[in-house]
């Protein structure tokens, strides 16, 4: 097994996340259960699948959509993965998809429930009676790992796609009386574990464009791209490059990806309960709008005499990526500084410069130590205006300033942090 991703894949701690929940979720179904009769609750819900009184000529519909969740679904993945070149997506939809369906058998052999029609009376059959072991759902886990495992190689319109016809196939088992509400729910699970675990292990497809792409980009509009390499991104989807040694003006180059899996629901509710998720992200179209509003919030402030990036170039990428690239600003950031390096008077020019920006009605959004550069020269600079907003109200003015006297205060103390501010925005 490999222990660590291919160049170009990448793994993610949402994965891990999945794995946990979904062995937890076929725990609490497998304790909750009895071979031998069913509770009240699952036997209603039961019926009211089974029982939907669907027309006649809905069944070819219903028995195609259930073949997703066979074991021969799983070859026919693979070979549409490789024809649309996906190699690793061919052989994560045989790994996880392939074996799972074999350890529904063994859970199938360790629980011993029966199917719906020897627990209940008057279950409604369609097609071939199901014969054998009902807990877990072979169908529903084969059809979940299937949609996990592709979820990353597929856009946000094919996912949604993939993962409504993987519900339909529990659905399916339940309205043609082949297995019961814990069934399905406890094969979901199976599905969606083994298929998170084959990307944690595996990685997944890496959603940062090629570095190759990025160069040409800038060397189609002037730019030198000499020493491009990736500086790291955030949560709101971005991944971020810098340059150095070339002949031109070293560059900070930001691009906003279409898709970016610490956007993924899961992950952000995740994120939230750990506290680690505290930023305040402004949405404002596609990711070649979100670029636009940055430059346009860094030349905005720029105007109204803040020290800002030099706005260079900004383009989207034929895949709906968007693109800003600005003059690097050199020295370091505040947040790299200790507290001995910062003096008063750069404290009092820090405040300065967010008074200029407040007097021109924009606010920053996200005023901290990362976002406040100091040049060799010892004078501040504001950048990452992602989160800027124009004709802002006193509320969000004031909300920079706590922001950035809350930082401040953890640097330098809160008295010096104070007093500079009073300083410079009297």
């Amino acid at each position: 097994m490999a222990s660590l991703p291919r160049p170009g894949y990448s793994r993610h701690p949402g994965d891990a996340v999945r794995v946990v929940l979904g062995a937890a979720i076929l725990a609490v179904t497998t304790t909750a259960i009895h071979k031998d009769f069913i509770g009240d609750r699952e036997a209603a819900l039961f019926r009211v699948v089974n029982e939907l009184a669907l027309p006649d000529w809905t069944w070819p519909g219903v028995w195609l959509v259930m073949q997703l969740g066979v074991i021969g679904a799983v070859p026919l993945v693979a070979i549409l993965a490789l024809a649309t070149r996906r190699l690793r997506l061919a052989l994560d939809a045989v790994l996880a998809a392939g074996s799972i369906y074999l350890i529904a058998k063994l859970v199938k052999e360790f629980v011993q429930r029966g199917r719906p029609r020897t627990l209940l009376d008057n279950v409604n059959i369609l097609g071939e009676p199901a014969r054998g072991l009902g807990y877990v759902s072979g169908h529903s886990a084969v059809a979940v790992a299937l949609a996990t495992v592709a979820s990353p190689y597929l856009g946000r319109r094919a996912r949604r796609v993939a993962w409504v016809l993987a519900a339909c196939v529990c659905l399916a088992r339940m309205y043609v009386g082949s297995h019961l509400p814990f069934d399905v729910v406890g094969g979901a699970a199976l599905g969606w574990a083994a298929g998170s675990l084959v990307l944690f292990v595996l990685g997944a497809p890496d959603p940062r464009p090629n570095l190759g792409k990025v160069r040409a980009a800038l060397t189609e509009h002037g730019l030198d791209p000499a020493g491009l390499e990736p500086v790291g991104g955030d949560a709101r989807r971005s991944t971020c490059y810098v340059t150095s040694g070339g002949e031109g003006p070293e560059l900070f180059v930001k691009v906003v990806l279409k898709e970016w899996r610490d956007g993924d629901l899961l992950w952000r509710a995740w994120r939230r309960l750990l506290r680690r998720d505290r930023q305040r992200p402004v949405r404002v179209g596609s990711p070649h709008h979100e670029v636009a509003h940055e430059a346009s919030m860094a030349l905005l402030a720029a105007r109204a005499g803040v020290r800002a990036p030099e706005v260079l170039l900004v383009r989207s990428f034929d895949n709906g990526s968007g693109l800003l690239a600005e003059r690097r600003v050199p020295g370091h950031s505040l947040q790299e500084l200790e507290a001995a390096q910062v003096g008063d008077a750069l404290l009092t020019e820090l405040w300065g410069q967010v008074g200029l920006l407040h007097k021109a009605g924009i606010t920053h959004g996200e005023l901290v130590p990362a976002n406040c550069m100091v040049d060799p020269d010892g004078q501040p600079w504001l950048v990452d205006f992602d989160q800027s907003r124009a004709a802002s109200g006193s509320d969000l003015r004031e909300r920079d300033r706590a922001e950035l006297l809350a930082a401040l205060t953890s640097l330098v103390g809160p008295e010096r942090a104070k007093r500079t501010a009073e300083a410079a925005l009297v």
